[in-house]
């Protein structure tokens, strides 16, 4: 069986676990499915193809395929995790094969999976659980235009809402200590971590406000008068409110301490457009001079899907000369 096969066989199977893991251990009282006429018994971990024929064409799984973690592991916070992991998996090789017929199935039950890693997620401190919810709810909005964009075959917008899930999956993960969401026992394949050199940009700069393919309109040649150098972490901006000069050419420097997430800072332009914007990838830096001349308090976001809804904004004061 290939890797991708493998991945959405146990993605299929946990969603089912997950799904009935409220009802305790109901789940193994349920009758069992009945046999097609001349099928053999197939007590080995169902292969792709079994697993997408006992699909219903929305997510759902039989409730008599095998769990090789057994009701526990798939009750753990490692276990949903590893669910929702393996179907971005499982999505990533039917986006990459071209076979985008069979992205709808795999991402119908994304929401719910990530959903189980908010409920299992009890021990996290309020402003990390709440930074996961946002993100959770992110989740779902993803998963919905992925169903659009497959389902009409477009590979390159398909592409561009995998790189916001791997955004969000990334948010997530961060709220969680060194550990916390491995599985207790080597079933399943382990998370893997966002590759940047893979990271599409020009996907992302279609996003509202995150345009890489021009500079921004306040940026000048003219040397800087004044540096500013803003460190962005998961998920705030240091200093938050960022006091500019009129007229006054700054420097601005993203520095970006993230272990594993990149992070933008932009600033709207009031008549359209983007006056400010920076973007440096997981420990690096980003820089540019700017120059604006219209005093006023304008917001700071970052650009990063579920990044500004975990509460990554701040605030550019510029003063009148």
């Amino acid at each position: 069986m290939s890797k991708a096969g493998f991945g959405v066989a146990i993605a299929m199977i946990l969603f089912t676990s997950l799904s009935c893991g409220e009802s305790g251990d109901s789940a193994n009282e349920a009758p069992p499915v009945a046999q097609a006429a001349g099928e053999e018994d197939d007590p080995a971990m169902p292969s792709a193809e079994q697993a997408a024929n006992r699909q219903d064409g929305h997510g759902g799984v039989d409730a008599g395929a095998p769990n090789p973690q057994g009701d526990a592991g798939a009750a753990s916070l490692g276990g949903a995790w590893a669910a929702l992991r393996a179907a971005r998996d499982g999505i990533a090789a039917d986006i990459a094969s071209g076979a985008l017929d069979g992205v709808h199935p795999k991402a119908e039950p994304l929401p719910q999976l990530a959903q189980r890693v908010l409920e299992l997620s009890t021990e996290l401190e309020p402003d990390k659980r709440a930074r996961v919810e946002g993100a959770v709810e992110q989740v779902a909005r993803v998963a919905d235009a992925l169903h659009g964009v497959a389902d009409a075959g477009n590979a390159a917008r398909s592409a561009e809402e995998l790189a916001r899930l791997d955004s969000l999956l990334e948010l997530i993960a961060g709220q969680y200590p060194a550990g916390a969401l491995d599985l207790s026992s080597g079933a399943l394949p382990a998370a893997r971590t966002h590759d940047h050199a893979r990271h599409d940009h020009s996907a992302m700069s279609a996003l509202p406000g995150h345009d890489h393919t021009s500079r921004s309109l306040a940026a000048v040649d003219a040397p800087a008068e004044v540096t500013v150098v803003v460190t962005a972490s998961e998920f705030a901006f240091e200093p938050s409110t960022i006091a500019l000069r009129a007229g006054v050419p700054t420097r601005i420097e993203l520095d970006n301490r993230g272990a594993a997430v990149e992070h933008s800072l932009l600033v709207h332009a009031p008549s359209g457009g983007d006056w400010i914007h920076l973007h440096a990838a997981a420990k690096g830096t980003d820089a540019d001079t700017f120059q604006i001349d219209t005093p006023g308090s304008y917001e700071i976001l970052c650009t990063i899907p579920g990044h500004t809804e975990a509460g990554m904004a701040g605030k550019l004061v510029v003063a009148a000369r």
